[in-house]
């Protein structure tokens, strides 16, 4: 593994100006025109069965201002210690992969109210090989307010205008005989990377497009 570090990125006091939705809505549209639903098309999930996370998207009528991300704890059965978004595996009784973030939502983050769907991001395929959707949440309550779940060590909110200038870098990772750059950030409290970071970053990369066409 080859891995090229920068500083550590700091989110207090990187907060911008809002997103407007209209460009949020904007990037899920254009991303569905791409040849591959996948983000890593030549990586191929160890199970047929599917799995969802919440990217979800805290603001206001004015536009998106944080993005939401749990770090698990030592002891959970996947991603332990790490940053992800909130999420899991499909359940039989779940309507839809859009109904099973929402789920995984409530239960991590105890989060309910105030929730627009907006769409759904090429698929991922996370470390552990399952194929993962991401689906976009607008949350309009007026104060984040959590409910961590039993798995679930700390919260993080970090501001969109901020991620999308900090010092991103590429990890290679080898995985299964096939070497892959993997964005990656130097958060104060656990590095941001893997599966997450490379959804974030791609959507991050995509919005900055929509800002600066």
């Amino acid at each position: 593994m080859a891995t090229s570090i920068s500083g550590v990125w700091d989110p207090a006091g990187a907060a911008g100006a809002p997103i407007p939705w209209a460009q949020v809505e904007a990037t899920l549209r254009l991303c569905q025109r791409w040849e591959s639903p996948h983000l890593l098309p030549h990586r191929v999930a160890a199970s047929p069965r599917r799995a969802a996370v919440a990217v979800l998207l805290w603001g206001g009528p004015d536009g998106a201002r944080e993005v939401v991300l749990v770090r698990r704890g030592a002891g959970a059965p996947q991603h332990g210690g790490e940053l992800a978004f909130a999420g899991g595996m499909e359940e039989p009784f779940d309507r839809d992969l859009p109904a099973t973030a929402r789920r995984e939502l409530m239960e991590e983050l105890g989060v309910t109210g105030d929730l627009w769907e907006m769409g759904c991001f090429p698929d991922g395929v996370a470390k552990a090989m399952t194929r993962f959707t991401p689906v976009f949440l607008r949350w309009e309550a007026p104060e984040p307010v959590f409910r961590l779940g039993s798995e679930i060590q700390d919260v993080l909110r970090l501001p969109l205008e901020g991620l999308m200038v900090a010092p991103w870098t590429l990890q290679h990772l080898e995985l299964r005989g096939t070497t892959i750059a993997i964005p990656r950030l130097e958060l104060p409290e656990v590095p941001l990377w893997g599966a997450t970071a490379l959804v974030l970053k791609t959507w991050l990369d995509l919005l900055t497009s929509v800002r600066n066409p």
